[in-house]
């Protein structure tokens, strides 16, 4: 359960914090109003109950199954049964879904601590949007990027409502494994992994004030 977790809790993490960038920095610099519309509503999936959240994740998943489905037997003759339901991607496409505003959030408070001249700098030095945006924004946004990261990680390791209806079969994390025990009021056997969820929470947020105080005294 604990590897379970972790693995989860890490593939999302990376996955919101590598969309996070690309749209702030799109939406940014192209200052298009579409871009910044479809942000937003990308951004909202947190004001969602997980149980809501999940229920949809399901519908959208069923429907992309299916159309998976009905190209590749189409093309290639080979039966199908979809690749999102019952797996451990369509639990990753939840958490993304859910906590896309966390990762969006931290990433928007750094680019705007970065000077607006520096992606015109990449310009005229004959980088194009795209060349600047992966040579730069790992550098410039680094604390923001772990920022948001770790938060999406603390967050994913206690998420349970999409978890219990998402997960595939005999697939456990932490906290479905805390609520198996809770249920039925045996504490003491849920003691271990709850505890492990806290200090899974604590270490991310000593990591932070240590980066801080770092940051400070350079």
């Amino acid at each position: 359960s604990a590897i379970n977790s972790v693995l989860v809790s890490m593939a999302a993490a990376i996955c919101v914090v590598t969309l996070a960038s690309v749209m702030v920095l799109t939406v940014s610099y192209r200052k298009h109003p579409f871009l910044n519309v479809l942000a937003a509503v990308s951004a909202t999936g947190y004001a969602f109950p997980g149980v809501v959240l999940a229920i949809g994740v399901v519908s959208f998943s069923g429907a992309l199954d299916g159309f998976i489905a009905t190209v590749v037997e189409d093309v290639l003759g080979i039966p199908s049964n979809g690749v999102l339901i019952g797996s451990v991607a369509l639990l990753i496409l939840a958490y993304v879904t859910r906590f896309q505003a966390i990762g969006y959030g931290a990433l928007s408070s750094g680019v705007q601590r970065i000077p607006p001249n520096i992606m015109n700098a990449g310009f005229v030095l004959g980088r194009g949007f795209s060349g600047t945006m992966i040579s730069l924004a790992p550098r410039l946004l680094r604390s923001s990027m772990m920022a948001a990261g770790l938060l999406v990680f603390v967050d994913v390791m206690k998420e349970l409502p999409m978890t219990l209806l998402l997960r595939p079969f005999n697939f456990d994390t932490l906290s479905t494994y805390v609520y198996q025990f809770a249920k039925d009021e045996l504490l003491e056997e849920a003691a271990l992994a709850a505890l492990a969820i806290v200090i899974a929470g604590l270490g991310p947020v000593i990591l932070m004030n240590a980066s801080q105080k770092k940051r400070g005294r350079t």
